[in-house]
């Protein structure tokens, strides 16, 4: 009776012990195949849920999770989704999602005018966010603007601010010119 049982149990210990070796072996192929992607993988940023190659329809989903209002236009060959009652970054925002072909193409936000602190916190938040996705890119100032800008296979990413205005600004995705 206690051979039988013994039997069972190491049987049992096999099987798993089959079954994680295969696992382990599968993961370390998923990994591989991963690193060595012949296609290159953009880093994308990422703002309320939304980022520039996100199809339509997960654009509308997040749009409805997190607007209280929100407005679909379809002009030409692009449809929009804008909402003015987006947080991000707890401030208020407007964003606009322009799809292409069932993808965002390009995405901005607009942040309403924001007072002292507010304005410093998400205009650094928003600096810091870019740079470590993107690295330092090239940064520009005229009078009370700055804009900083950033080249990538999705296009030219841009951040600018206005320290007179207090008014943050982003626009992902714009085509290259």
């Amino acid at each position: 009776m206690q051979l039988r049982h013994t039997r069972s149990v190491l049987i049992s210990l096999g099987a798993v012990l089959v079954l994680v070796i295969a696992c382990r072996l599968l993961a370390d192929n998923s990994e591989i195949s991963a690193k060595f992607s012949p296609y290159p993988i953009p880093p994308r940023a990422t703002f309320a849920g939304l980022h520039i190659g996100m199809t339509a329809d997960s654009a509308t989903i997040v749009f409805k999770n997190k607007a209280k209002r929100m407005q679909k236009n379809h002009v030409d060959s692009l449809d929009l989704i804008e909402s003015d009652s987006i947080v991000i970054y707890g401030q208020p925002a407007y964003v606009q999602a322009q799809i292409l072909q069932g993808k965002i193409r390009t995405l901005v936000i607009n942040f309403h005018p924001l007072a002292g602190e507010r304005y410093l916190n998400v205009r650094d938040l928003v600096d810091n966010y870019m740079q470590r996705l993107f690295g330092r890119g090239v940064e520009e100032t005229d009078e009370s603007m700055t804009h900083h800008r950033w080249e990538t296979i999705e296009g030219t990413m841009e951040v600018t601010h206005s320290d007179k205005y207090t008014r943050v600004f982003i626009r992902l995705g714009k085509p290259r010119a």
